[in-house]
């Protein structure tokens, strides 16, 4: 594996990567990505809808079970999900590799990408396919509104959630093999299932489901997304990206020079 010095280049050099992909390249990864988590997302939602009630708290650690495949699939596959995004872009924006255009342009287009894939995968594969619907309805929009609360713990929610994602795929870039990869993954996925943090492009897939079963209005999905995002933003690019590239890239060259 790298070490974590040599993982701030490796993260360096995926931003900048991904930041000089072309549009149709970003748009693509960027529909792909959020595919992967929201396939993921209809078996989460199956899969606990299953579960007696009974299991309590337990049904979200065995839901969680089923999630890690989106994470995975993109780490492995490839895509772009704007929370990983949010990370690596910025440290190579901090890093000067990038422009303030640059980064602004991928976070926005991998955004509507993002938006794009969660919706697509909700609506044919969620609704239509009748995957998400009669018995699982209920669950379905019980996940979708949990989603919803108030903007200050939503805000504080997503920002642990950033931190905890973009963490894991910061792990995973670590290791050199897909065993590794794998299991880094995996493991922060079912964290974050666990822990319920808000995810902007987990939420948009089941705040869509919520809205297509009509527990949800469209008010109230592009509101949470619009503070999930900045929350999201926040933790992988302010506290996560920022926080490393400081130690790192800043106060190890001052240690040395010293």
């Amino acid at each position: 594996m790298f070490t974590p010095k040599e993982l701030v280049d490796q993260a360096i050099q995926s931003g900048e990567a991904k930041a000089n992909n072309s549009y149709l390249t970003t748009f693509i990864l960027g529909i792909f990505a959020s595919s992967f988590i929201a396939l993921a997302g209809v078996s989460v939602i199956r899969v606990m809808a299953l579960l007696p009630k009974e299991f309590g708290s337990l049904s979200s650690f065995i839901g969680g079970l089923a999630f890690p495949f989106g994470l995975v699939a993109l780490i492995i596959l490839g895509g772009d999900l704007v929370t990983g995004n949010m990370f690596c872009l910025s440290m190579a924006l901090f890093d000067r590799k990038i422009s303030l255009k640059q980064w602004g342009t991928n976070l926005f287009l991998v955004s509507l990408a993002n938006l794009v894939g969660a919706i697509v995968i909700a609506y044919f594969f969620g609704f239509l396919s009748g995957t998400l619907t009669g018995d699982y309805t209920p669950k379905t929009i019980a996940i979708a509104q949990g989603r919803l609360g108030q903007p200050l713990p939503t805000f504080f929610s997503a920002i642990a959630c950033n931190l905890l994602v973009s963490s894991g795929i910061y792990m995973a870039m670590a290791a050199k093999d897909i065993t590794g990869k794998v299991v880094t993954a995996s493991l922060i996925a079912v964290s974050f299932i666990i822990v319920g943090y808000q995810h902007v492009v987990a939420n948009m897939f089941f705040l869509f489901a919520g809205y297509l079963a009509g527990g949800v209005s469209l008010g109230q999905l592009f509101s949470n997304l619009s503070l999930v995002w900045l929350g999201n933003l926040v933790g992988g690019s302010g506290l996560l990206a920022g926080g490393y590239y400081t130690a790192y890239k800043i106060g190890f060259k001052k240690k040395v020079s010293y």
